[in-house]
């Protein structure tokens, strides 16, 4: 709008005149709104409370009054406003609102005033508004139409504050929550979740319950409208469960790994989080006292049941080997064994169907038997090898170059477990097979056979490489 315009408008209206009383001064509501929008946000900025006053006075049918204080608010968030005048105009409009009934209009509205509340740091205000909306959903409820400008006003304050804790200590922030439903309740629920994990480990009990609840309802909600791609909330409930710290109440942390279980169980990426944690803590009770023996075990046992539910068999392995590895270190042999087995398992019924498609994931399929190999230098016995190498052999979609890597990896297993000294041993007083088979004739003899077999088809596979 060019500036001489602008001072004809301007002087219509009354602004360009130290005006006191504005009681003569109106406008039709709809000539005004499209003024709001128009005009230079300079001259909105230092002519604020005239605008309040023009707004006061012009209530017609053209157009909804609380619309244009509406606007008012989103053009003062356009550009820095002196704090005099922001505080003068948000006083103004907290007497208008409180005048409304309805919670559409007291939300519209407060909505566009809400950054200016925030970055002047006016808590007092923050507080009034929230009241106001209290009181209001409590008096008449909320209906569908007043969620889109719940979700803005809870968002911008969310987004505000660094810590979760200074938000639920607002007044009135809790019981808003629970009015919250539809697509607007998970957005808030989200951004819950992502302010309480940002920085730190979450250690305060009610936090914790609260943000369970939370993450349950998303779950729930997910479940009901049968949503495909839940990667997002997955994440952030995943990221919740890691961050959650019961310190040294550890028996609590396993009972939240849990409830955990039983309440997301629609996660396969939550249940790779408990598994990781289970472990975790079982490795953290070891170094306490041998008192946490019985917890290193419920460990384990919960790790070794929760497995199974993850659905790519490529991830069960690597879970099982990652548990494996724990129960052996803890000296838990017997249940190493077993989960050892469990894992060899899983390639029995894996196939280029179960998540490999890319290269990236074939090598990562690769790598962790490779990684197995690497473990079973540590391991008691022969049949491990043995098992491994017969159902890599017999299984027709492992490609030659990826026969040509895990033959590799079980011939330098097996050279490795025929030397007199192994070249490392488990830090626990579990004996390696240079002490179980000392001078056993029969021991190297085996190791011998089975190296000549894998041998064999190692140089068969790599007979079959494209390019050799």
């Amino acid at each position: 709008m060019p500036k001489g315009q602008v001072r004809e408008v301007l002087a219509e209206l009354g602004l360009m005149k130290n005006q006191q009383d504005f009681g003569s001064v109106s406008c039709v509501s709809v000539v005004l709104h499209h003024l709001l929008k128009e005009l230079p946000i300079e001259i909105v900025s230092s002519n604020a409370l005239q605008m309040l006053h023009l707004i006061e006075f012009s209530k017609d049918n053209s157009f909804d009054q609380h619309m244009n204080y509406r606007l008012l608010g989103f053009r003062l968030n356009e550009r820095k406003t002196s704090v005099d005048i922001v505080i003068a105009v948000l006083d103004k409009i907290i007497q208008v609102v409180a005048q409304y009934d309805s919670l559409d209009e007291y939300l519209k509205v407060v909505d566009a005033y809400a950054d200016l509340i925030l970055q002047n740091q006016l808590g007092n205000l923050l507080n009034t508004i929230l009241e106001g909306i209290s009181q209001r959903a409590l008096n008449k409820g909320v209906t569908e139409a007043e969620m889109p400008s719940l979700q803005s006003l809870l968002g911008k304050i969310l987004s505000h504050f660094k810590c979760l804790e200074d938000v639920l200590c607002l007044n009135h922030f809790p019981e808003i929550l629970d009015v919250l439903f539809g697509s607007s309740q998970d957005v808030v629920y989200l951004h819950i979740l992502n302010l309480a994990t940002r920085n730190e480990r979450i250690r305060d009990p009610l936090s914790i319950q609260l943000l369970f609840e939370i993450s349950r309802t998303l779950h729930d909600n997910i479940e009901a409208k049968n949503v495909k791609d839940d990667s997002q909330v997955a994440h952030s409930i995943s990221h919740f469960v890691h961050m959650v710290d019961y310190g040294a109440e550890m028996e609590q942390q396993l009972a939240f790994l849990v409830d955990c279980r039983g309440a997301f169980s629609r996660f396969n990426e939550l249940k790779e989080t408990l598994v990781h944690s289970s472990n975790s803590l079982a490795i953290q009770a070891l170094k306490c006292a041998k008192k946490h023996l019985s917890l290193v075990k419920a460990c384990i046992t919960f790790s070794e049941v929760t497995i199974p539910s993850i659905s790519a068999q490529s991830k069960q392995f690597d879970h099982f080997l990652e548990t494996a590895e724990v129960a052996f270190l803890v000296g838990l042999v017997s249940h190493s064994d077993g989960l050892i087995d469990s894992a060899i398992g899983c390639l029995q019924t894996l196939n280029t169907t179960d998540g490999l498609q890319t290269p990236a994931e074939v090598e990562g399929l690769v790598s962790s038997i490779r990684k197995l190999c690497g473990f079973l230098v540590m391991v008691p016995g022969t049949h491990f090898p043995n098992n491994l190498f017969s159902l890599i052999s017999s299984h027709s979609w492992f490609e030659p170059k990826m026969k040509t890597q895990i033959f590799s990896s079980i011939l330098l297993l097996l050279t490795s477990l025929a030397q007199k000294s192994l070249p490392y041993h488990a830090d626990t007083q579990i004996p390696g097979n240079d002490l179980l088979f000392y001078g056993d004739s029969s021991y190297k003899q085996e190791l011998v056979s089975l190296s000549k077999l894998v041998l064999e088809n190692l140089l068969g596979a790599i007979q079959q490489e494209p390019s050799r």
